[in-house]
């Protein structure tokens, strides 16, 4: 048996797992004064990984219901596709993830710890996708991909992880958490949808760069308010 796929899986794993690595530091870092276990942060990160099997079934489920299970189609169809499926399931994965396990643990104690979580699952997601991905892209696309799918699978996912934090860390009632919670995720959703519709269907990556500079400046925005008030 030839050796091409084992050859071409360590080379692209050096660029996977260095993306992926970087940006669990920087969003570790941003919970520098009460930093979380170094286990828990690897628990997300494999728990995101994990989570494209379920993503996947989810996707080859979708015929099953009328709905197609991949891109295909006019542009218009497309962008449904993106906005109506890929949002929906992916973080719909990623958050039901971290609400089974991450959101039960004892040191989920703060807001802030809902975008560490939150990100550290949608690392390890992107991490498992990007090798899915890496057959078809050339070494530059590969590195490239490396080093911004982790960042914005972590942006979309910290609408809702920080939604969901400052829901289940309040004394509001369960409908008032409830509705936080769904509109963080329908949020992280619709977002995520419109970004990859961007780059599919408008082929236009500056659009999609918005989105995500939009939602960046969000999260640093919120992380930067906690850590004032944990300080003060």
């Amino acid at each position: 048996m030839s050796d091409a796929p084992i050859t071409f899986l360590l080379r692209a794993a050096g660029p996977i797992a260095g993306g992926a690595l970087f940006w669990l530091l920087y969003f570790d870092l941003k919970d520098a004064l009460r930093p979380e276990p170094r286990r828990v942060l690897f628990l997300g990160f494999l728990l995101g990984a994990l989570g494209v099997l379920p993503a996947w079934l989810l996707y080859h489920a979708m015929p099953l219901i009328g709905l197609p299970s991949g891109p295909e189609g006019s542009a218009s169809e497309l962008a449904w596709f993106c906005v109506g499926i890929v949002g929906p399931i992916e973080e719909g994965v990623k958050f039901t993830l971290a609400a089974l396990v991450l959101f039960r643990l004892r040191w989920f104690d703060e807001p802030i710890d809902g975008l560490v979580y939150a990100s550290t699952v949608a690392i390890g997601f992107a991490a498992v996708e990007n090798f899915f991905y890496a057959s078809s892209l050339d070494w530059h696309e590969q590195l490239a991909r490396a080093f911004t799918s982790p960042l914005v699978h972590s942006l979309f996912s910290a609408i809702w992880g920080i939604g969901a934090a400052y829901a289940l860390l309040s004394t509001w009632t369960i409908w008032q958490r409830a509705v936080l919670i769904s509109l963080s995720l329908l949020s992280s959703a619709l977002l995520h949808g419109l970004y990859d519709a961007a780059l599919l269907t408008l082929q236009a990556p500056w659009l999609a760069s918005l989105i995500a500079l939009a939602i960046w400046i969000f999260v640093l925005t919120q992380a930067r308010s906690q850590l004032k008030s944990r300080r003060a």
